[in-house]
């Protein structure tokens, strides 16, 4: 447990030096801890523990940061375009894994969206606070909430198969729903009814008991323990907790402040260390390995620039579309769960759970660095924001 604290506080020294995403610098120190500490970690319970409650933290985070003010007042003929691309990027998704021959579970992998890595990118990038940032954060998390959707779908069929059992668990996935909705309708009326219970949330002066962190680990937690009664994913139901509060509460940057400040500064470096150690460095060196994680990488590009031709019926400039495929193209997280989720229900063999942690890897360095250059080259501020 020091080795890996003190991993989580180096490595972003390091990744800076080497241009690294911090999280592919932290899962590379697991994997080279792995080297040398992996039966005795494997004995240390708590650090598994410690990465679940990082990654579920992770997930909450993703759904924080959600702008449903944005997208409302995104027009339709936009969010329908949004839309109709990621209904191109699963069925592409599906067709490619099929001509490939390869297992359903490769069409998740090619679809997944995730914002963990696109919002910090965008900020460094200054494009968070600009119409063009947040359009590229609203259409990622799109396709974040379509990923999940269908990795849930996915653990459903590679759990229980096409059985009435499977149907059972989509009626708790639906009661689950119906909860979070009247959860959230509970959560208006306290804020209209009894409003100092939600100022901790938002105002930015001292509070000696934190109570909006406290407040906020509630939710988190009502949402996890809801997923597990219901037998679902638990990162499902904390994805859902942190939309949930994305939508009751306008302004709530002082809390996700404090709460990304302390997930960013411990639990989180201490997940993607955890997802370095279940794999063994070696077995990316393998010849099979490299050729596979590099026809990931190059898919999950190409399946997006094809399915954002779509996007010229939107009001989007063309700049801004040429910017979608290279912004959704680096779902981190998402591929780091599903090569761990894969591995642990036997779906991917090892050399295959590898080669996706390495796609992970590989779309984390090349893509970010490829937005960025883009970005540098374009004149932001000639930039038109829409189109006629």
């Amino acid at each position: 447990m020091l080795c890996m604290s003190i991993g989580a506080f180096i490595m972003p020294f390091i990744s800076r030096r080497l241009y690294l995403p911090s999280a592919v610098g932290e899962i590379i120190f697991g994997l080279i801890m792995g080297l040398f500490f992996k039966e005795a970690i494997a004995k240390t319970s708590i650090i598994s523990f410690l990465g679940e409650l990082g990654f579920i933290l992770l997930m909450y985070l993703a759904g924080l940061e959600i702008n449903f003010e944005k997208m409302k007042k995104t027009s339709r003929r936009d969010l329908a375009s949004f839309g109709l691309m990621y209904v191109f990027v699963v069925g592409i998704s599906f067709a490619v894994a099929h001509y490939l021959e390869q297992p359903p579970i490769y069409a998740l992998v090619y679809l997944t969206t995730a914002v963990g890595l696109l919002f910090p990118v965008l900020k460094e990038t200054g494009l968070m606070s600009r119409d063009s940032g947040q359009t590229l954060l609203i259409i990622g998390s799109f396709g974040e909430v379509v990923s999940l959707i269908f990795l849930t779908l996915f653990i459903l069929y590679f759990k229980f198969g096409f059985t009435f059992e499977s149907l059972f668990h989509l009626g708790q996935i639906a009661a689950f729903l119906i909860i979070a909705a009247f959860m959230r309708r509970v959560y208006f009326l306290m804020t209209w009814w009894f409003p100092r219970i939600v100022k901790p949330f938002y105002k930015q002066g001292h509070d000696s008991v934190e109570t909006g962190i406290r407040g906020t680990f509630v939710n988190l937690f009502v949402f996890v323990a809801l997923a597990s009664l219901m037998d679902m994913e638990l990162i499902v139901g904390a994805f859902l907790g942190g939309m949930v509060f994305a939508l009751i509460l306008k302004e709530r940057e002082s809390i996700q402040e404090k709460i990304g400040s302390f997930g960013y500064g411990f639990l989180i470096p201490i997940f993607f260390i955890e997802v370095g150690l279940r794999f063994d460095v070696r077995d990316f060196f393998d010849i099979s390995v490299l050729l596979l994680a590099t026809l990931i990488t190059l898919l999950v590009f190409l399946i997006r620039l094809v399915s954002a031709l779509v996007l010229l019926m939107s009001r989007l400039h063309i700049t801004d579309i040429l910017l979608v495929p290279i912004s959704t193209s680096f779902p981190l997280t998402l591929l780091v769960a599903i090569a761990t989720f894969g591995l642990e229900i036997q779906v991917l063999d090892k050399p295959q759970a590898s080669a996706i942690l390495l796609a992970a890897v590989l779309t984390a360095l090349i893509y970010p660095a490829v937005f960025k250059l883009v970005i540098r080259n374009l004149d932001k501020e000639a930039i038109p924001r829409t189109r006629s």
